[in-house]
C-alpha cells in the first residue's frame, strides 16, 4: 500500500495560496499584511518535496522515478507555458517573451541561462523555483542509483557539509556553487530526513542518530542564514529578520506535526478532498502569476474595481481552472503511461 501523508497536501496547497497572494498583493499595504511573507510559501514546498521525493525513490526503481517525475512535471507545464505565452503575445500593454526565451523557458531550465547566457525573461518568472526542483530531483535520482536509495542519508550528509563550507568562506555566490542549491539544501534535506525517521528507515543507532542530526541541524541552519540566503524585499520593513526567523521555526515544528497526525486522518471524504487541493497545486502555481497579474492590470485599467477585489476575484477563478486542469493532467498523464510504456494503472 503506498503511503501517503495526506496532511500535506492542504499545507501545499496554502504554500501555493500564500505564493499567489504574495505576487498579487505585495506593495499594495505599506502595513505587515499577512501576505508580505507569502514568497516563504516556496521554502514550504521545498520542503515537502524533500520528503515527498524520499517516498518516490524508496517505492521505485532510479527508472521509474525518473519516468514518473517526467509525466508529472513536463507534460502540464509544456502545455501551460505556451498558453501563457501566447496570451501574453495577444493581451496589450504586456510585457512579452521572445521565442527564443519560450524556447528555454520550456526546457525547464530557463533560469540557469541567466548565468550562461545572460539575461533571460522567463514565461512566468515564478518558473525559477522548477529548476531548482528538478536540479534536486536529478542529483538524488542520480545517487541513489549509482549508491541506492537505501544510502541516501549520506546524500543529505554531504550535501549539508558543502553548503555549510560554501557559506562559511563565502562561495555561495559562484554560478557552480549556486547550481548545488546550497540556498536551498537546508529545506529539502529536513524533509528527506523527516521522511526517513517517520519511516523507520534507519538500520541501526548510528543511521538513526545521523537522521536526528540532519533534521535538527538543517532547520537550524535554514533559520540561521536566511538573511543571507534569501532574496531582500525591495521594500524593506525593520521587522522582516524576526519575523521570518519565527516563521522559519514555524514551519519546521508544522510539518513535523502535520507528518505525525497524517495517520489519524480516517475519513475518506476528507481525505478525497485533501488529494484534491494538493492535486491543484502544481497547476495553480504555474498558472498564477503572469496570467494572474497580466488579467488584473487589463482590468484594472478599464474597470474601477480595487485592485486587492480584482485579485480575490482572479484567484477564484485560478482555483477553479486548477481543478480543470488537474482533473485533464490526470487523464493525460495515464494517456501518456499507456501509450509509452503499455500502462493502464493510475498516473503517480
Amino acid at each position: 500500500m503506498k503511503e501517503h501523508f495526506s496532511l500535506l497536501d492542504p499545507l501545499r496547497f496554502f504554500a501555493a495560496f500564500w505564493v499567489m497572494n504574495f505576487h498579487y498583493l505585495f506593495n499594495q499595504s505599506g502595513e505587515l499584511e499577512w501576505y508580505r511573507y507569502g514568497n516563504l510559501g516556496v521554502q514550504l514546498f521545498f520542503i515537502i518535496s524533500g520528503f515527498v521525493i524520499m517516498g518516490s525513490l524508496n517505492k521505485k526503481s532510479t527508472k521509474d522515478f525518473a519516468t514518473g517525475r517526467f509525466l508529472r512535471l513536463y507534460p502540464i507545464f509544456w502545455i501551460i507555458c505556451t498558453g501563457t505565452y501566447i496570451i501574453t503575445l495577444l493581451m496589450p500593454n504586456t510585457v512579452t517573451s521572445t521565442f527564443t526565451e519560450y524556447l528555454r523557458s520550456m526546457t525547464m531550465f530557463g533560469d540557469l541561462f541567466n548565468h550562461i547566457v545572460g539575461y533571460t525573461r522567463l514565461i512566468d518568472p515564478s518558473y525559477w523555483t522548477l529548476t531548482v526542483e528538478l536540479l534536486f530531483y536529478i542529483f538524488i535520482g542520480i545517487f541513489a542509483y549509482i549508491f541506492g536509495a537505501k544510502n541516501i542519508r549520506y546524500f543529505f550528509v554531504g550535501w549539508f557539509v558543502f553548503s555549510v563550507v560554501s557559506f562559511i568562506y563565502g562561495i555561495d555566490h559562484n554560478f557552480f556553487v549556486k547550481l548545488l542549491l546550497v540556498r536551498h539544501a537546508s529545506y529539502f534535506i529536513f524533509g528527506g530526513s523527516l521522511y526517513l525517521l517517520i519511516t523507520k528507515k534507519a538500520e541501526n543507532i548510528r543511521q538513526k542518530l545521523v537522521d536526528f542530526g540532519l533534521l535538527f541541524s538543517s532547520a537550524i541552519y535554514a533559520t540561521y542564514i536566511h538573511p543571507r540566503a534569501l532574496e531582500p524585499y525591495y521594500t524593506v520593513n525593520l521587522l522582516d529578520t524576526n519575523i521570518i526567523t519565527l516563521l522559519h521555526i514555524a514551519f519546521f515544528i508544522m510539518v513535523v506535526v502535520l507528518v505525525y497526525l497524517s495517520p489519524k486522518v480516517k475519513n475518506l471524504q476528507v481525505l478525497k478532498f485533501f488529494t484534491i487541493l494538493g492535486g491543484i497545486t502544481y497547476p495553480l502555481y504555474l498558472l498564477h502569476q503572469k496570467l494572474g497579474n497580466t488579467f488584473i492590470n487589463y482590468f484594472s485599467a478599464r474597470t474601477e474595481i480595487s485592485w486587492s477585489h480584482l485579485s480575490i476575484l482572479f484567484e477564484l477563478f485560478i482555483i477553479c481552472f486548477s481543478y480543470f486542469v488537474y482533473l485533464k493532467d490526470l487523464k493525460l498523464r495515464r494517456w501518456l503511461k499507456e501509450m509509452l510504456f503499455g500502462e493502464t494503472k493510475r498516473a503517480s
